[in-house]
C-alpha cells in the first residue's frame, strides 16, 4: 500500500513493525498450571471465592479473594497452604516463596 504524499498517516504496517509486545510465554504457562494445582490444593468450593491473579518473577503469588472473609480465612491457612502448593508444583521448578491474599481487586 503506498502512503499518500500529502497525508501525515503512518501505515498500518509500519506502526505493528514498532510495537513490542511483552508477553511471556513461560510466565503465563507457570500461572496456568498453578491455577489447576492452586484449586487442586484448596478444593472446588473455596476456589469459587478465589482467583489466582499473579506470580511476580520472586515467586510471590497473588490471589484474590470475592471478599475480605475468605482471604483472612486463607491468611490464617497460609503457611499450610504454601506447603500442599509447592508439593504439587516442585516437578515444575516453581516454589512460591509467599502468597498475598487480596480482596480489593475481586471484580465479577
Amino acid at each position: 500500500m503506498k502512503k499518500i504524499d500529502y497525508s501525515n498517516f503512518e501505515l498500518i504496517e509500519n506502526i505493528i513493525k514498532d510495537i513490542n509486545f511483552n508477553y511471556k510465554k513461560d510466565s503465563y504457562e507457570k500461572l496456568d498450571n498453578i491455577k489447576y494445582y492452586w484449586i487442586e490444593t484448596i478444593g472446588n468450593k473455596i476456589s469459587k471465592l478465589t482467583k489466582v491473579y499473579k506470580i511476580t518473577d520472586d515467586n510471590i503469588l497473588t490471589i484474590i479473594c470475592a471478599d475480605s472473609y475468605a482471604a483472612n480465612e486463607l491468611y490464617l491457612s497460609k503457611e499450610k497452604i504454601i506447603k500442599i502448593l509447592n508439593e504439587k508444583i516442585e516437578k515444575m521448578g516453581i516454589k512460591i516463596e509467599d502468597i498475598i491474599f487480596s480482596y480489593k481487586q475481586w471484580k465479577e
